[in-house]
């Protein structure tokens, strides 16, 4: 049939729908084994532990990269408090001590009073695992190392943050942010200001800029290729925005 796998080259946006567990890396190389094709490349990246929306610029869409990775995002997850971690997530080891609090003594609103702090316009410090870089080598490089590093502190804007839930100890959330926003540094912050200790539970992108997770293609890296599902998850960089 005529399609995008017809072509010896082609140039778009690639929606994604990424699984737990794999890179986003291993996304690209994904893209550029079934195209075919080098040039690919995405448009910020989400944690192994983390799903949802990934964009990946194939070809001569790749110009448009950082116009794409400067969009603001949404996203669904759960803060587990009463626990910090090496890497605010729970892929991380438990950091030592204990909490003056505990999250069965939390109320709703008590949570939802705290998260007003961090409505708007806020300064983050980014997260001790992350690929900021510090001479040259991203953070988590010399956090593996065990050498202590000042972390870089961002502006960052929250547009609209809601507590969606709230079952002791996770508190579920929806949240639409700037570029450059940790939601790792989110769920740190917000437990630190609780005197209880917060670290990621779960996080699934739903949207970047105009493109939503519910257009995106259900990949599986290993699963074999949908060559239907695939190209309504492509466009064509003719039909994208100048």
């Amino acid at each position: 049939m005529g399609s995008l796998f017809d072509r010896r080259v082609i140039s778009g946006l690639l929606l994604l729908d990424k699984p737990k567990g794999p890179t986003s890396h291993d996304a690209v190389l994904w893209a550029r084994r079934v195209l075919n094709t080098a040039d690919v490349g995405h448009c910020g990246s989400l944690d192994p532990m983390a799903t949802g929306l990934i964009l990946l610029v194939v070809g001569e869409t790749r110009s448009k990269q950082n116009q794409f990775m400067a969009e603001r995002k949404t996203y669904r997850g759960v803060i587990r408090l009463g626990l910090a971690t090496t890497t605010d997530d729970l892929d991380g080891a438990p950091l030592p001590g204990s909490f003056p609090r505990k999250p069965a003594d939390l109320s709703a609103a008590e949570i939802e009073k705290a998260l007003g702090s961090f409505r708007g316009p806020v300064s983050q410090e980014v997260p001790t695992y992350s690929a900021v870089k510090w001479k040259g080598k991203p953070l988590y490089h010399w956090a593996r190392k065990g050498v202590p590093v000042e972390r870089p502190v961002k502006e960052v804007v929250v547009h609209f943050l809601e507590m969606t839930g709230y079952t002791p100890p996770d508190v579920e959330f929806f949240v639409d942010c700037s570029k450059g926003f940790y939601v790792r540094s989110l769920a740190r912050d917000l437990g630190a200001s609780l005197n209880v200790g917060g670290t990621l539970a779960a996080l699934t992108r739903e949207s970047i800029g105009a493109y939503r997770r519910s257009d995106a293609y259900p990949w599986q890296d290993r699963a074999p290729l949908q060559k239907d599902l695939f190209e309504k998850s492509f466009v064509p960089i003719e039909k994208l925005p100048d």
